[in-house]
């Protein structure tokens, strides 16, 4: 089984935004740009609900991942709501997530986004640490569960926890696969997750000065191009093209607001830069 069994075989779509602003307006300029469809990317409960509406709303150009992101644990982080939660909160969260899903099964393309971030709690005492990494951990074991039984692929937030998610991924399920969206790992780690059926997403982060480590790892995966490849050739391989807007404006916007539509720069500056 692979990642791409799980999603659209076609056309440049982007793979995992967060919607927000003049939706119509961002669909006619997507649309301009080439864009055959976007994902929208849920991180709690109310934005799973909204991104639900809105793939109900387009439905021949939204659809909707569902799911609570591992931030909701991250002290500092606006969504962070504690760490007193027990397993069985953690299972409430599922039980609303089913909910969404059985009222709208058709606006849902996945769940997520979910996954571990071990980044932003390096600081904290140990501790904290440990008590965020557990919490997390709960909370992506219930997406994987989820997915599993509704038969969904996954968008998985990893930063600095790309090793972690692999195995408990591999550990939890075989008959689902999901995309490491935001992708910025080392060789090694992108390999095993490829060679696992997973996917890597990629977007403005590629195109950033800084990020020549990164664009050597799709380098060593992918190979020289001819330039003439279409987004279904990577699909193919597991890769995948995003914009997690409105963060991340790819090199040339940085600073702006990012839209779905500037995934077709991120794409083309993909296949360039390989060629």
């Amino acid at each position: 089984m692979h990642i791409s069994d799980f999603l659209p075989k076609n056309g440049l779509f982007d793979s995992h935004c967060h919607l927000e602003g003049n939706i119509e307006q961002v669909m006619g300029k997507s649309r301009q740009h080439g864009v055959s469809g976007v994902f929208n990317a849920a991180i709690d409960i109310k934005t799973s609900k909204n991104g639900v509406l809105l793939a109900q709303k387009y439905p021949d150009y939204i659809k909707t991942f569902i799911g609570i992101d591992p931030q909701v644990f991250i002290p500092n982080h606006e969504f962070f709501l504690g760490f007193h939660y027990s397993d069985n909160q953690v299972e409430d969260f599922r039980r609303q997530l089913e909910e969404i899903y059985s009222s709208a099964k058709e606006a849902v393309i996945g769940i997520g986004e979910t996954g571990m971030d071990f980044y932003w709690i390096k600081d904290l005492d140990q501790e904290s640490q440990q008590k965020s990494k557990s919490l997390q951990l709960k909370l992506y074991e219930v997406h994987l569960q989820l997915a599993t039984q509704l038969k969904l692929p996954l968008t998985i937030h990893s930063r600095r926890a790309e090793k972690e998610c692999l195995e408990v991924i591999v550990k939890n399920t075989l008959s689902v696969k999901g995309i490491f969206h935001s992708f910025t790992g080392n060789y090694e780690i992108a390999k095993a997750i490829l060679d696992s059926g997973n996917g890597l997403g990629v977007n403005g982060i590629i195109t950033f000065k800084n990020a020549n480590d990164l664009r050597d790892v799709y380098k060593k995966i992918v190979g020289k191009l001819t330039g003439e490849e279409s987004p279904e050739f990577f699909y193919q391989k597991g890769i995948f093209f995003e914009t997690d807007s409105p963060f991340l404006a790819p090199e040339g916007k940085r600073g702006e607001t990012n839209y779905p539509y500037n995934v077709k720069d991120i794409f083309e500056f993909f296949v360039n830069y390989l060629k």
